[in-house]
């Protein structure tokens, strides 16, 4: 299966900065399918599945059937979900204060005062954008279960349907699930078997994760702004200076983007016993997807502002892979104490895949999303490509005595994406393994411990994971007076190879009391070598009419990952009637660049088009993945001395010429920012890393009770550690634009004061009256430069979250054996409780924008975690 995060479409032009463009493939897998989970990090254990294993294995198991009779299953729940936190933004008597304080400031004239707004006392609490985007969101999921058969077949098969309304009006996810698995011992030595699962789902996705996306235009929406105006039109801003232009109930509804998927796997198998200890597997696999994805942006009218070209874009995807493995097992013990396996075997696989995307515009209605014969043609896109990998492998298990194990694995990998150079590459591992409670020197503790067991591992994995045809120069067509011509997409590089990483880990395997205590801990060094990157190529290769020609890929740094795992297993109550459980993971992994092609290069991350952003992240050798970099706050400027004395910072490049002024340069209440380097002058080589985003520790804690027929569990989840650059408030704490509704924050700002009135805004007349909140002064030109990307933005990370609380009841056998049950339960449970953390935004739990290692933790109005309320049922026949 693949397991790459699919892409959505949408336009560059749906809401300006864009959004998410990846969507999570395991949606298409429906949980009451899963038997379970399980994540292999062990050097060893990822070493076998070779580039697919690069950075850990995820194995889902579905549910197979089992001999004896039918058995017939229900799974089905209802559900509620609620936003579990809000941003306290002005209510329209603030936001009327806000407007009056700018005016007795001086920023807004009196003309451009509202007159509604001289008594904030008269006015009520405005229109609540966050409460008219925000709903309580119903989801239902059912799903119904067949297995059975005898000692020769088996199967199990199922199907269900999940609908789930989103919590932002507008957004909703439906899915239709369908899986058949059989198993059939044919013959005494052959047994033949597979699955097949189809998956259709549905969804509208609304535009997030940017300035122009609901979340953040409902934010920054002013509060007397109604949702619709008096004809029962969408209303917007009487003015559009600098101020949020989106009605953000339309933005959510009008703008229709739609993504249609439709998914089929299978996975089949011949197993064969021959010559007593051989057996003979041969397994192929495919996955197949279809992708319709519809992006719609009509006519409108809010306020002020206005659209009269409706457009529209269809796009189709489509892309199959298949997988074929063919192995020989070995297998005999030997003299009682002697256990040998040995494996050897062929692998190959390829993937295909391609687009068509169509883009018109002027179409004669807004009601009718279909790419027809009207409108105007704007464009089109498409591509068709493909990638193929072949393996041979093999793996030997020694064991003796059930003491002392041994695991050996060694694969050779090819890939269609590398040159004839290097197509090949190479990776072995080993695994040791010691149970020292089998040693007879530990026979006086057999009452007690139950398992010790010492585990060594090595493994090396290559990757692959870049773009096709990398090694080569491609060519890029562009349209002239002349015709088609083409110039060259990139540069080659025919010595491209595999990117590989080494793992060394050691672990302990404990149990005690009957296994009523056990813990497993891990540590581990990982290294990835000839990391696949861009280079760095010298400006000429650019051209400023955008034709560029793109750097090579190459073999071009070294990262560094080491770490500890810890997991504690406990049943400290165990009775008849009662017991109790509990489960405790812990996670500390701290990574670092070791090197790049140039060890003084940096990578860096940008966030949009924002010019204080463009280098927002950071990716440099010493420092951990995608950490912030900006500049160092250091308070507020008192008075205009101060300003004068301070090191240049705004836009000057003599030392000590700052600017005095309101609008043009630094003012009482600006932020004053570190001059680092001690040269006079505050530019980019002051600029340092402000923060990681990466956590020091991350864990979770499970504990579960048990009474007769009732179970309640309690699940918490968190992290310590691990920063956030919380960009959202750039945009409601950013105190530039008049305009813009803020956080209740802004209202304690930094205020400035006369010393003598008479003497007006002369920079020796004002001095700063109170510092506030911390935040500086409202300055809608920003001559100073206070939003740039600075620690004022980075936030600590920390959290812990009430993850789950579930309360069961098991009906009792004897009840529903009348009416032909064999089981059943009801239950109820909460998810996302509450979060204790000082992250002022929606959810500390951000991860990586569409999987980047450079942007990683940016909160940039993102979709939130919802609360959910779920009452379900789960019955058997």
């Amino acid at each position: 299966m693949s397991t790459a995060g699919s892409d959505i479409g949408g336009f560059d032009w749906a809401g300006g900065t864009n959004g998410q463009t990846k969507v999570n493939p395991l949606a298409s897998i429906a949980p009451s399918d899963i038997v379970s989970i399980d994540v292999l990090k062990d050097a060893s254990a990822c070493a076998i599945y070779g580039a697919a294993g690069a950075n850990g294995v995820v194995i889902v198991t579905t549910r197979r059937g089992e001999a004896g009779h039918t058995n017939v299953t229900y799974d089905g729940y209802v559900a509620w979900q609620t936003v579990a936190k809000k941003i306290d933004m002005m209510d329209l008597s603030e936001y009327a204060e806000y407007q009056n304080q700018l005016y007795a400031e001086g920023i807004i004239t009196e003309k451009q005062l509202d007159k509604a707004f001289l008594d904030p006392s008269l006015l009520g609490k405005g229109t609540d954008w966050q409460d008219e985007i925000f709903r309580t969101a119903f989801m239902t999921s059912h799903q119904v279960g067949v297995s059975g058969g005898s000692e020769k077949l088996t199967y199990a098969m199922s199907g269900g349907w999940m609908k789930q309304d989103g919590i932002i009006i507008g957004s909703d996810f439906n899915r239709f699930n369908s899986r058949f698995n059989l198993d059939s011992q044919f013959t005494p030595w052959l047994k033949l078997g597979g699955s097949l699962a189809y998956t259709r789902t549905n969804e509208k996705i609304t535009l997030n994760d940017g300035s122009d996306g609901v979340i953040m235009q409902a934010m920054t929406m002013q509060p007397h702004v109604p949702v619709r105006d008096f004809d029962g039109n969408w209303a917007g801003p009487t003015t559009v200076d600098g101020s949020s232009t989106w009605n953000p109930v339309a933005l959510a509804l009008q703008k229709n983007n739609r993504l249609l998927r439709q998914r089929v796997m299978g996975n089949f198998y011949v197993n064969a016993d021959f010559l007593k200890y051989f057996t003979f597997r041969a397994e192929y696999g495919f996955d197949a997807s279809q992708n319709q994805n519809k992006s719609y942006i009509p006519r409108y009218q809010f306020g002020l502002v206005s659209n009269d070209i409706n457009q529209m874009m269809h796009r189709e995807d489509h892309s199959f892979f298949w997988v074929q493995k063919d192995y020989v097992t070995y297998h005999q013990r030997f003299a009682e104490k002697h256990d040998l396996t040995v494996m050897a075997g062929f692998e190959a696989s390829k993937s295909t895949w391609n687009n068509t995307t169509l883009i018109k515009k002027n179409f004669s209605s807004d009601q009718i999303f279909v790419m027809t014969n009207d409108g105007e043609f704007v464009s089109n896109n498409g591509y068709d490509d493909s990638a193929t990998t072949a393996s041979i492998f093999a793996r030997a298990n020694y064991s003796f005595d059930n003491r002392y194990l041994i695991t050996a694995t060694i694969r050779r990998d090819g890939s269609s994406k590398f040159g004839p150079n290097n197509k090949w590459g190479t990776f072995p591992s080993v695994a040791l393994a010691w149970r020292v409670t089998q040693e007879k020197f530990m026979e006086g503790t057999t009452s007690w411990l139950d398992n010790l067991k010492l585990r060594l591992g090595y493994g090396k994995v290559g990757n692959s994971n870049i773009d096709t045809y990398r090694y080569a120069a491609a060519m890029t067509a562009i349209q002239t007076p002349f015709g088609t011509a083409y110039y060259p997409a990139n540069l080659s590089n025919p010595d491209l190879k595999w990117e590989a990483s080494e793992q060394f880990n050691a672990g302990l395997d404990f149990a005690v009391f009957n296994n009523r205590l056990e813990f497993t801990f891990d540590i581990y060094k990982k290294q990835t070598d000839g990391l696949l990157l861009e280079v760095f190529t010298p400006g000429y290769l650019s051209a400023s009419n955008g034709y560029t020609i793109r750097p090579p890929y190459a073999n071009v740094g070294k990262t560094q990952n080491t770490g500890i795992d810890f997991a504690l297993n406990a049943r400290p109550i165990v009775t008849n009637d009662f017991s109790w459980r509990m489960n405790l993971t812990l996670s500390h992994n701290k990574n670092k660049v070791v090197s790049l092609n140039e060890n003084s290069q940096a990578m860096r991350g940008k966030i949009d088009w924002y010019s204080e952003f463009q280098s927002a992240t950071l990716i440099t050798v010493g420092k951990p993945m995608g950490v912030f970099y900006g500049y160092v706050t250091d308070g507020l400027f008192q008075n205009a001395d101060e300003i004068r004395n301070h090191a240049t910072q705004t836009g000057g490049s003599v030392p000590y010429a700052n600017r005095v002024d309101r609008t043009s340069g630094a003012w009482v209440g600006d932020i004053k920012f570190k001059d680092l380097n001690d040269d006079g002058v505050i530019n980019e080589d002051d600029q340092t890393i402000i923060g990681d985003p990466n956590p020091d520790l991350t864990f979770g804690f499970t504990t579960a009770f048990t009474y007769k027929d009732f179970e309640l569990s309690i699940g918490f989840n968190g992290a310590i550690g691990g920063d956030i650059l919380n960009w959202a408030r750039y945009k409601t704490e950013g105190l530039s634009s008049i305009w813009d509704n803020q956080t209740s924050d802004v209202l304690g700002r930094a205020q400035s004061a006369m010393i003598d009135p008479s003497k007006g805004f002369d920079p020796d007349n004002v001095y700063l009256a109170s510092n506030g909140n911390g935040l500086p002064r409202f300055s809608n030109l920003d001559g100073n430069s206070n939003c740039r990307m600075s620690d004022r933005w980075i936030e600590d990370g920390t959290y812990l979250r009430i993850q789950n609380i579930a309360l069961s009841y098991n009906l009792p056998r004897k009840w529903g054996s009348k009416v032909g049950l064999s089981s059943a339960k009801i239950y109820f449970n909460v998810q996302n409780v509450h979060t204790f953390t000082k992250y002022s935004g929606y959810d500390p739990e951000i991860g990586a924008f569409n999987q980047s290692a450079l942007l990683q933790n940016i909160d940039r109005g993102r979709y939130p975690t919802p609360r959910t309320y779920t009452l379900g049922l789960n019955l058997s026949f």
